[in-house]
C-alpha cells in the first residue's frame, strides 16, 4: 500500500515542483534538492510506520547528514503547495493517499519533538481538514458480524450523523466489547475521534481497523 501511495505522491511532487530547484529561504539555503528531500521523507515515514521511536528518528537524521530544522522548513513549504490541490476534482485514490500521508505525518509528530514534529503535525492536520475522512457506511467491508455488535455500530452511525460524538464513541465501544475485531466499528470510531481533534487516538483506532 505504501508503494502505491508514494507512486502517486512522486507524480504529485513532479507536478508541484516542475523543476529540480530546491525550495529555499534567504536565511538558510537548503543543502538538498526537492527530489532528495522527498526520498528522505519517504524513508523516514516508512520507518516511523514500522515502529521507530524518537532515537531512531534522530539516528536517521544524523546518518543522512540532515538537520531536523532543515527538513521541517522544506516540509512546511511542501505542505503549502500540496494544499493547493483542488479538493473537488481530486480522485478517490489521490484523497486516500493524502489521508495516509497525513496519518504517517501525525505518527512522526507523536514521536518527534521540535520544529520537525510541529511541522509534520501541522501539515497532517491541514491535509485532513481539506480532505476529511468519511465514516464507512453500513455493510461496507463487513463479513459475518454478531447481531448485537452490529446494532450498536448502527446506533453509533446514527449518533455520528446527529453529531452526538460522545454518544457515538460509547456505542462503538459497546460494539467492540462484543466483537473486538470489528473493523468497521474501529474505523468509524476513528472518524469520530478525528472530528473531535483527537488525532493520536483516531490513528490508534484506524490502525486497529487495519
Amino acid at each position: 500500500m505504501f508503494d502505491k501511495i508514494w507512486q502517486f505522491l512522486k507524480q504529485l511532487f513532479q507536478r508541484i515542483f516542475r523543476t529540480n530547484r530546491p525550495i529555499s529561504t534567504p536565511q538558510q539555503p537548503p543543502t538538498l534538492t526537492d527530489a532528495e528531500f522527498e526520498a528522505k521523507l519517504m524513508e523516514l515515514l516508512e520507518g516511523v510506520n514500522d515502529g521507530w521511536g524518537s532515537s531512531d528518528v534522530k539516528g536517521f537524521l544524523i546518518a543522512k547528514g540532515l538537520r531536523d530544522t532543515e527538513l521541517a522548513d522544506w516540509l512546511r513549504r511542501f505542505g503549502e503547495r500540496l494544499l493547493a490541490i483542488d479538493g473537488e476534482t481530486a480522485s478517490t485514490d489521490s484523497v486516500s493517499s493524502l489521508q495516509e500521508l497525513a496519518r504517517r505525518l501525525e505518527l512522526l509528530r507523536g514521536i518527534c519533538g521540535g520544529e520537525l514534529g510541529e511541522a509534520a503535525g501541522n501539515v497532517a492536520r491541514e491535509i485532513l481538514v481539506k480532505f476529511p475522512i468519511s465514516p464507512v457506511e453500513d455493510g461496507e467491508g463487513e463479513g459475518e458480524v454478531d447481531g448485537e455488535a452490529e446494532a450498536w455500530k448502527k446506533r453509533g452511525n446514527e449518533q455520528l450523523d446527529e453529531k452526538d460524538y460522545e454518544g457515538a464513541i460509547a456505542s462503538y465501544d459497546k460494539a467492540l466489547k462484543i466483537k473486538p475485531d470489528y473493523d468497521v466499528a474501529w474505523y468509524n470510531r476513528g472518524v469520530v475521534l478525528y472530528t473531535l481533534g483527537k488525532l493520536e487516538e483516531a490513528i490508534a483506532s484506524f490502525d486497529k481497523a487495519l
